[in-house]
């Protein structure tokens, strides 16, 4: 008998794609194939994200077609995974009842098991009703596991499993503690529980033995991390660790939170070469009374301080940052405080978001007050000025050399490559060669695209040493 394939597909942030591979690792350690498509596999997953309504409609979206499939393929085994099938649950199945599988994030360690359990609950339900198969009924309401399970840390990864092979993520720490009044992820990933340091060793230098010399370090507030392990165990402890891996080069981490950007980790922020130079450090707003009213626990002055302390030991990072704008009560006052604070800061990069309720958060009790239009034209001006920021610290980096980790082909023109700088930047240069994916390579700048850089690659020999962005991004 062949082996059974699967097909998963994932929405949502870089923790739902690790937990993707977390799950294929499991699967194939059980004998599981992947699937060339989805037409051709037995077994159908989705990773799900409820942070916003979008990606929720995509899934539902999805899973309608799928049922349409389901009534010619009975034996087909539908599985949700992830954020929505632990906010959802029953009504997922209420609502979708071809479904057989709804497994919430703290039950992906035994996904293997709960996946084949389903396969052969499908193989024996059809096998029963061949006699009368113009009768046939589609199968589903199968297996809700979301609230009990075995974690998916305490997966083995199979570190073949990522899609690229220099570049991995890694999970150090799962849920958030943080009371933000618009999050769902707490109700969907749980109370904050981080990683032994090494367990993450481990896991990473088998990462590097496999190819990896650039890595993320993923957790929901990921500076937090180590507070429920006790004494003396941080970010900054685990960086130091990690950086010890000969092989790494490159070392990130997302998404920091204002309030744990402590003065261990700006000072390890400073001091390890390998860290990449950029911070995702999420303001979401400049007002205080919006702050306030979100439960950030921190003011603007806060984080413009927390800001200044990382440039004054470290002045060649950059700041990225998330934004919501048209939140509940958000006035046109608290909005120019916002797009006041983007050119004091001048981000390198900004994710800017028009507030949408989400049940089961505070937020979503509130009067969603804020008209759409206003959100929209909020939305845009303040892209528009980010954009502007973004396109003035490109235009300087023109006649600069950055070494650029090759990533692959660009989106835009296959004949070109496309990669990162150290500075997250994304950089773009001619010339479209299989044997430079994966490497780090000189590229002088002489172009400022409105997202992205154009530049020349040079030979090994003319590349500067020690490249880093040229550029005093930010002013506090």
């Amino acid at each position: 008998m062949s082996a059974p394939k699967y097909h998963l597909t994932s929405y949502g942030c870089q923790m739902n794609k690790l937990d993707s591979e977390l799950v294929e690792s499991k699967l194939r350690q059980r004998g599981y194939q992947l699937a060339a498509s989805e037409g051709e596999a037995s077994v159908v997953l989705i990773n799900t994200c409820s942070v916003r309504q979008h990606a929720e409609d995509r899934v539902w979206s999805k899973l309608g077609q799928l049922r349409m499939r389901k009534r010619t393929e009975p034996q087909l085994v539908v599985g949700v995974l992830g954020c929505m099938a632990q906010e959802h649950k029953q009504f997922m199945l209420a609502r979708m009842p071809h479904v057989d599988l709804v497994v919430g994030p703290s039950a992906f360690g035994d996904i293997d098991q709960t996946v084949e359990q389903a396969r052969i609950r499908n193989l024996e339900l059809v096998s029963k009703q061949r006699p009368s198969l113009g009768k046939r009924k589609v199968l589903g309401a199968g297996v809700v596991a979301v609230d009990l399970g075995v974690s998916g840390d305490t997966i083995v990864r199979d570190v073949k499993v990522r899609p690229h092979r220099s570049q991995a993520f890694v999970s150090i720490m799962r849920g958030c503690n943080m009371p933000c009044t618009y999050c769902i992820v707490p109700t969907t990933r749980g109370e904050e529980i981080s990683r032994p340091i090494a367990d993450i060793v481990e896991e990473a230098s088998r990462l590097c033995a496999d190819g990896v010399t650039e890595m993320t370090l993923l957790g929901q507030t990921v500076n937090a991390y180590g507070r429920d392990l006790g004494t003396g165990v941080t970010l900054a402890r685990l960086l130091r660790a990690l950086h010890e891996i000969p092989a790494l080069r490159r070392l990130a981490f997302i998404t920091s939170h204002p309030n744990f950007l402590s003065a261990d980790l700006i000072a390890a922020m400073a001091e390890l070469p390998k860290l990449a130079r950029y911070l995702h450090l999420p303001v979401q707003s400049g007002s205080n009374a919006v702050l306030k009213n979100m439960r950030r626990g921190y003011t603007v002055e806060r984080y413009l301080a927390r800001v200044e302390q990382l440039l004054l030991a470290a002045p060649d990072f950059v700041l990225h940052s998330d934004f919501i704008v048209g939140y509940p009560g958000e006035t046109d006052a608290d909005f120019a405080k916002t797009v006041a604070l983007v050119l004091q800061v001048q981000f390198a990069q900004s994710y800017i978001f028009k507030y949408s309720p989400r049940p089961g958060t505070v937020a979503a009790e509130l009067a969603d007050d804020v008209p759409l239009a206003i959100k929209e034209a909020r939305n845009q001006e303040l892209l528009n000025v980010q954009e502007e920021i973004t396109q003035r610290q490109h235009i300087a980096l023109i006649g600069s050399t950055q070494e650029v980790l090759v990533e692959g082909p660009s989106q835009s023109d296959p004949l070109r490559l496309s990669g990162r700088t150290a500075h997250h930047r994304i950089v773009h240069f001619d010339g479209f060669s299989e044997d430079l994916v994966g490497r780090y390579v000189p590229v002088r700048i002489r172009a400022a695209l409105g997202h992205s850089l154009l530049g020349d690659k040079l030979g090994e020999t003319d590349a500067e040493q020690g490249v880093h962005d040229k550029v005093e991004s930010v002013r506090v």
